[in-house]
Parts: C-alpha cells; sequence; structure tokens
C-alpha cells in the first residue's frame, strides 16, 4: 500500500469516527460567500490529521483546484480534511524596527455581518466566541 492510500485510509477513519457537517458543495459556497462580502478577512484552518492552525486565504480562492482541492503556500489538501475554519475576530500583528519590537497592530475583522450571512442560506454548523467565528466540518 503506498503512502498515499495510507494516508486516505486513515482519513477516512477519521472522518467515519466524527459528526460530518460539511461537504465540498457547502465548503465552495461557503467561501463563496466569504467572498462575496469583499473584505480581505484573514482566516486559520485546522485539518482533520494535523494538530497545526494554518493561515487560510480565502479572499483569493484562485488556488481551488476543481472545486476539491485547494492549494495554499503550505500544501495542497482536500475540501474533506478540514476540520474547522476560524475567522478572528481580532488580528494581532507582530511589528519590528530593526532590533527593536514596537507595538502590535491589532486588526479587527466583521465576524457579526459573516454570521448574518450564513443565517440567510444554507444551514452551517459554527460557534460565536471572543475569539472569533469558528465554521465546523467536523465535530
Amino acid at each position: 500500500m503506498s503512502r498515499a492510500d495510507k494516508y486516505q485510509l486513515k482519513l477516512q477513519q477519521e472522518i467515519d469516527s466524527r459528526a460530518s457537517f460539511m461537504n465540498t458543495t457547502k465548503w465552495n459556497l461557503l467561501f463563496s460567500i466569504i467572498k462575496g462580502l469583499d473584505a480581505p478577512y484573514i482566516t486559520q484552518v485546522k485539518l482533520l490529521l494535523d494538530d497545526k492552525v494554518r493561515e487560510l486565504s480565502i479572499s483569493n480562492l484562485e488556488h481551488l483546484i476543481n472545486q476539491k482541492y485547494i492549494e495554499e503556500y503550505w500544501g495542497v489538501f482536500e475540501l474533506k480534511e478540514i476540520e474547522w475554519i476560524l475567522i478572528p475576530s481580532e488580528i494581532i500583528v507582530e511589528r519590528k524596527h530593526r532590533e527593536e519590537f514596537l507595538a502590535p497592530k491589532i486588526k479587527t475583522q466583521n465576524i457579526e455581518l459573516i454570521e448574518r450571512t450564513l443565517q440567510t442560506g444554507k444551514q452551517f454548523e459554527y460557534e460565536l466566541s471572543e475569539l472569533g467565528l469558528k465554521i465546523y466540518g467536523y465535530k
């Protein structure tokens, strides 16, 4: 069995052990909704078989391949691998001038607008907290 086959088997076992809330069509719809809000939202993604939370550029989804895969600078993954996406309410940008650390720049994101938009169409499993809006693929 190839390494890719082993990964797919492990991924399918993980998917089968969880409650699923999204599919390829719903992820594509969500990305279209967020992109249609015409604001460059910064998002984070957590994949099922990866403990690392990574940045995801929804505002630039030209890297969507065959409506099923996403190519980011850190790798390619299938939509079915997304455990959740977080749209943080605040983005803290560390700043440095030469060797001196400056006060961080804080950018707020209008997650209430996204939440209102999500309530008007298909049903999405999400939660709103002080961290931001988390949209679940699996729980």
